[in-house]
């Protein structure tokens, strides 16, 4: 369903407003149409709750769960909550790194508290207008259902009737947060309030945004990393409504859409020199080998002497493992309307980076902050490769070159599989030193490859750790004493971008696959093993002590060429054990079953958690099993879904989770489901077959 939209109006679909235009307010505003309380929460007269998430909502249900945590705090109806991500990023929106995103399974941990406090916030001055008003003891009232009730229930009065007064006094710096008991959303399943407009085809997406005169533009980008256009015979669009150079390539705008892309593929454009034009997979491969086997390398972390005691060690395991760079492979493909007019700048888009694309069209358009608007749509996945501001640069560009008019610019999925950013190919060394009894000595990690957080300004690399790369092995449960982690730096020539999971999603791979290779060498088996190693660790034994029950893990399998695997992993502050079925099939590993337990902390929406486990399955078997980014004459291979299988429905396996709570602080959810999965297929199949396979994909040319 197509909205039509006007650049001033809101962007709302089946009674949500996705955006709405307003300021960062003061704390005490009041207002005829709507009283604003804090920069998160709007109170309408018709009863209606705008709340002001930071967060976009790309199909994890975080909106859902900021949702419940205002009801339950304020003391309304669910159904009257609306949610709007704010059009301009601000120190309220901003995580602690500051930057608004929508990142690091931040979406309810870094704002739980903020949302609960702002939700208190109102309704103690509520009670007190009420209070106030009738004369009586503020204790003796509480908000339920959008009103203020006395605890004899013989007096009420709604929201709308306290605003004015409300809004004229001071908001507490310390409010009383309610307590977890009697709560109606927080802990529940609830559906998702976005649900019916999906269903209906009212929800609006970047790719969905039309606006009154829009044009259309399609891009042509180079197809080697790093060249830029040297000449471009504008002769060959003709008949576009302009042709704008941009980085990396070129925009051409017409009427609709195809018609721009045909003149974009046949554009004659002469493309620059790069450095990078004759890369190829197996060079960057053989440079990250390579750094495997230099005597030393930058440590990122390093306790003990993790050197001397493998010297000393009677029993040393090694193991070396390798990944390949991955594609985000959202289904919505990456677009932006953009305008630019009358010193103002707008942009609708699908966006999870909103301070990243205020600095790019800041430096593109020159126009400060206070003049950047950016419209958040719902995203179609976002997995980390909408963080950038690219697209956004290309529609202003255009719309500059259109003299105002508003421009969708749409990317094809072979523009972004082959110019997106991608997580980083890595290679590991992996060395421990085992005791008689099977536990480790000393431990000595070498990463060989590129280090992430160098094309982020706002991540700092200290002391030779960049938590873009490094995570889950820097605190590593598995050696306490005697540890070395250490990276050699290999330049390589596609920009990197955090993929679900960062670091975490390869890490988790090296980590636990050496971690079965240790069970293996110490002749114990892999749960009991790790229940050993992890033994002070309470919540990491309670989602183990999960899988193992649940999967059976020690029962006997249909047949010989089945075999379970297992691994956990923390991240993002969750627990996330998984145990994986593979059938091997002409060599080929088929995921039958997967069972996963993560304590998470408090679940805000179990059902969610369920939700984002179950598609950090789905989302993380294709890259385990088949996906992956080669490189070729500088440029990229694959282009599409036919030749980057991701999952696919019939192949989804039977999945099984629990939700285990030992009472932990809150953590993450959309990504930790990712980084225990591959390991767990891996050491599946070696359970199988009796072969360790210790290079991503596990079955490439399936």
């Amino acid at each position: 369903m197509t909205l039509e939209l006007n650049r001033r109006r809101f962007l709302a679909s089946a009674g949500v407003a996705l955006v709405v235009p307003i300021a960062i307010p003061h704390v005490s505003f009041a207002q005829s149409v709507a009283t604003q309380f804090n920069p998160y929460l709007r109170l309408e007269p018709d009863g209606i709750v705008t709340l002001f998430s930071p967060v976009s909502e790309m199909g994890q249900g975080t909106h859902t769960g900021h949702a419940q945590i205002v009801a339950d705090e304020l003391g309304v109806d669910i159904s009257t909550i609306r949610i709007s991500v704010p059009e301009q990023p601000a120190e309220p929106y901003r995580l602690i790194f500051g930057q608004m995103r929508s990142v690091g399974s931040f979406g309810i941990r870094s704002w739980i508290e903020p949302l609960r406090l702002a939700s208190a916030q109102a309704r103690t001055v509520l009670i007190e207008a009420a209070a106030q008003d009738w004369g009586v003891d503020a204790a003796t009232l509480d908000t339920e259902n959008g009103l203020v009730r006395s605890s004899d229930g013989a007096r009420g009065a709604s929201f709308a009737e306290l605003l004015a007064s409300a809004s004229e006094l001071r908001l507490p710096n310390a409010p009383t947060l309610r307590g977890f008991e009697g709560r109606r959303y927080v802990g529940e399943a609830v559906p998702r309030i976005d649900t019916p407009q999906k269903l209906d085809g009212s929800a609006v997406f970047g790719i969905d945004v039309r606006l009154p005169d829009m044009l259309f533009g399609a891009v042509r980008l180079s197809p080697t990393f790093g060249a830029e256009v040297a000449r471009i015979d504008p002769s060959t669009a003709s008949d576009a409504r302009a042709l704008v150079e941009v980085p990396g390539g070129a925009v051409v705008v017409a009427d609709r859409w195809w018609t721009a892309k045909q003149m974009a593929d046949g554009l004659d454009i002469e493309w620059g020199s790069s450095p990078h034009a004759n890369v190829s997979s197996a060079d960057l491969t053989a440079a990250m080998r390579a750094g495997l086997d230099q005597p030393e390398a930058p440590a990122a972390a390093s306790r003990g002497d993790a050197t001397g005691a493998l010297e000393a060690s009677a029993q040393v395991v090694e193991a070396d493992y390798e990944v390949p760079f991955l594609a985000h492979a959202a289904l919505e493909p990456i677009a932006c309307v953009g305008q630019l007019r009358d010193g103002r700048c707008d942009v609708w888009m699908s966006t999870q980076g909103h301070d990243v694309v205020r600095v790019a069209l800041e430096e593109a358009t020159g126009l400060p902050a206070s003049a950047i608007y950016i419209h958040t749509t719902f995203l179609g996945g976002a997995f980390g490769r909408k963080t950038h501001g690219e697209v956004a640069v290309e529609a202003v560009l255009a719309s500059k070159a259109v003299e105002g008019r508003p421009v969708k610019v749409v990317w094809a999925r072979e523009d972004d599989m082959r110019q997106g950013q991608y997580r980083p190919a890595m290679t590991a060394r992996m060395r421990a030193a085992l005791s008689t009894d099977g536990s480790v000595e000393a431990m000595h990690i070498r990463l060989s490859g590129p280090m992430m957080g160098r094309e982020y300004s706002h991540i700092t690399i200290e002391d030779g750790v960049d938590f873009f790369s490094h995570a889950v092995l820097l605190d590593q449960p598995y050696c306490e004493t005697n540890f070395l982690l250490d990276h050699h730096e290999v330049t390589v020539p596609p920009s990197t971008c955090p993929w679900r999971a960062v670091s975490s999603s390869q890490n988790g791979f090296f980590l636990e696959a050496f971690a079965d290779e240790l069970a293996a060498a110490a002749g114990q088996d892999p749960i009991e093993w790790r229940r050993a190693q992890l033994a002070d660790r309470p919540s990491h034994i309670a989602v183990l002590d999960s899988v193992a029950r649940r999967s059976n893990w020690s029962s006997p399998l249909p047949g010989p060429n089945w075999g379970r695997g297992v691994a956990i992993v923390e991240s993002y502050n969750s627990r996330v054990a998984q145990v994986v079925e593979v059938e091997m099939l002409d060599d080929i590993p088929v995921v039958r079953r997967v069972t996963l337990a993560i304590d998470c902390g408090e679940a805000i929406n179990p059902g969610q958690v369920r939700a984002q486990m179950e598609g950090s399955i789905i989302d993380g078997l294709g890259p385990a099993l088949r996906c992956q980014i080669t490189l070729q004459n500088g440029g990229t291979v694959q282009g599409n879904y036919d030749d980057y299988p991701i999952l696919r429905i019939p192949e989804t396996p039977e999945i099984d989770i629990e939700i285990v709570n030992t009472g932990a602080p809150i953590g993450g959810v959309g990504e930790p489901g990712i980084p225990p999965l591959a390991p767990a297929v891996a050491n599946a199949v070696f359970a199988a077959t009796g072969q360790r396979r210790r290079v991503l994909p596990l079955a490439p040319d399936t």
